[in-house]
């Protein structure tokens, strides 16, 4: 999947939770914070990386990038 915008990684990983039935309250506990400031990186739909290799990393997700240049067509 191409993501454009950290919104879009972050529906992203939504997606994985909600089909694996991972709650915001399990993350949280897996990433040792409240459940309010879980809720808070998917609320404000942007944040830093290293925070987005900790969600990745308590959901046990690997985290594979792949540079492309943009098609002009």
């Amino acid at each position: 999947m191409v993501c454009n915008t950290p919104q879009e990684l972050l529906a992203e990983i939504k997606r994985y939770m909600y089909i694996n039935n991972i709650q915001d309250k399990d993350l949280a506990v897996q990433m040792k914070k409240s459940p309010q400031s879980v809720s808070q990186f998917f609320k404000n739909g942007n944040p830093n990386l290293s925070t987005l290799f900790d969600i990745c990393q308590a959901l046990n997700l690997e985290v594979d990038f792949h540079l492309s240049p943009i098609d002009d067509n």
